[in-house]
């Protein structure tokens, strides 16, 4: 006669487990799968109103939590052009949770009438202004602020400044103003030194502002700083290698 291969105690005790947890995450599953949209809860959200981005999110109360899908919700809310991200989870209570993160201002852009326009964001967005929105930023004169809201900036130089602007101190004891952009895209700084009622044109150009900034900042401590008799109105970094002056 052959022998009859018994399982061991073990692995009979092993396959149970599995069988039992196999039954619990099925029914588990199943009751996941009837739970209806309650609530859908936005966080994080200060500047972008919350009835405009529940609308975005487009979730009907009335479907299943699973049928919710959390990346097209989140490509929905960073349409709004305050959220810089957003990440949805579909919680077994059934509320969707939005958590958002606000894009944060560094410049201003005015109107050609010097009236405030819209916030600008290191990546070259543009948010709508806000009641309670203050920031101490720079101002930019010359922004082509895009339609569409969700788009940054066309204009290239200016998204490169901005961009350098969260990283940059230009001048130390200084007070950076303003931006001006002229029609080909160059770029002239306002700087205002604190007790002066005179403000000195800092000719940028078009590119390589943070590499334009070191030149800047160099030649303020070695030529500015150490002759205050010396009256600068323009300082030309347009050209590589080259610091242009002119003095009242």
């Amino acid at each position: 006669m052959g022998k009859v291969k018994r399982i061991p105690v073990r692995m009979a005790g092993l396959v149970a487990v599995v069988a039992i947890a196999g039954a619990l995450s099925f029914a588990g599953w199943a009751w996941v799968d009837r739970i209806v949209v309650r609530e859908v809860m936005v966080e994080g959200a200060r500047y972008a109103d919350e009835e405009s981005l529940l609308a975005l999110t487009a979730v009907d109360t009335s479907v299943r939590v699973l049928d919710v899908d959390p990346l097209v919700v989140a490509d929905r809310v960073v349409r709004h052009p305050w959220v810089q991200t957003g990440v949805v989870r579909r919680l077994p209570s059934g509320v969707v949770r939005i958590a958002v993160k606000e894009r944060l201002p560094v410049a201003l852009a005015l109107t050609s009438d010097g009236q405030p326009a819209a916030w600008l964001d290191a990546e070259g967005h543009a948010m709508p202004l806000s009641g309670d929105a203050a920031w101490d930023v720079p101002l930019v004169w010359g922004a082509v602020l895009p339609e569409n809201r969700t788009q940054p900036l066309r204009e290239a130089s200016l998204r490169e400044l901005l961009a350098t602007l969260p990283e940059s101190d230009p001048l130390q004891d200084v007070l950076v103003s303003s931006f001006e952009v002229d029609r080909a895209g160059g770029i002239t700084m306002y700087a205002a030194i604190p007790g002066s009622k005179e403000a000195i044109a800092v000719r940028l150009g078009s590119r390589d502002y943070t590499e334009k900034f070191r030149r800047l900042h160099a030649f303020w401590m070695q030529a500015v700083l150490p002759s205050p008799d010396k009256i600068f109105t323009t300082i030309d970094l347009r050209f590589d290698g080259q610091i242009v002056t002119k003095e009242s």
